[in-house]
């Protein structure tokens, strides 16, 4: 007779940690966000941001929008450094824009965009639920990250954050959020999110 064959046992999903809230769906996705590679070693923001409006059909280029930033060494109020510098630097070396800058240039070209700090999940996952994409602030593919307090020549003081980028959330489940970030789509757990987003305070760009 033929001995019985051990059959592979399904690798066990994490737990979920966070139940459904506020009538939100435990799950959600959103289709047609198409990401694009960035064209410069420093122009993440501009590149999600082209791809963000064109989901509510705003035809904006990378370029574009890159070309508006004003520069400065302040990420809160314009592009810091050269857009072809070293990814993984602080100001007042290459770094980037946070995201008031990205979202005035939105709003200015007739998609409505907010920018806050301090966002919570629950209020992504809503965002999401109803439609929504969202530009998030964090530290690489979502790694985890520390924030840097940096004051800038006009002496306002904000947090940074090493190997700052931005990425387009697009879906959760009850352990974590689906992101698309340039060419690439993947998936991050709660906790991993959680703590490449708040390095730098949680900041995020909603419709």
């Amino acid at each position: 007779m033929p001995t019985n064959t051990p059959q592979p046992q399904p690798t066990a999903k994490p737990l979920p940690t966070n139940a459904p809230e506020d009538g939100l769906p435990s799950s959600y996705q959103i289709s047609g966000v198409n990401g694009h590679g960035q064209s410069y070693n420093l122009s993440c923001e501009s590149r999600a941001a082209a791809d963000w409006a064109a989901f509510y059909g705003v035809s904006l280029s990378e370029n574009s929008i890159q070309s508006a930033l004003p520069i400065t060494d302040n990420p809160e109020t314009g592009f810091v450094g050269d857009v072809n510098g070293t990814w993984g630097q602080i100001p007042p070396n290459d770094y980037g824009v946070h995201a008031n800058p990205i979202a005035s240039i939105l709003s200015s070209n007739g998609v409505s965009a907010n920018a806050s700090k301090a966002v919570s999940l629950t209020e992504l996952r809503r965002q999401i639920a109803s439609g929504n994409p969202v530009l998030v602030w964090v530290v690489g593919a979502v790694w985890g990250g520390s924030p840097v307090s940096y004051t800038a020549s006009d002496g306002s003081t904000t947090t940074v954050a090493y190997y700052e980028h931005v990425v387009i959330l697009t879906g959760y489940d009850e352990t974590g959020f689906n992101i698309v970030d340039g060419y690439s789509t993947y998936w991050r757990s709660n906790s991993s999110f959680s703590s490449s987003f708040g390095a730098l305070n949680n900041m995020a760009i909603t419709h």
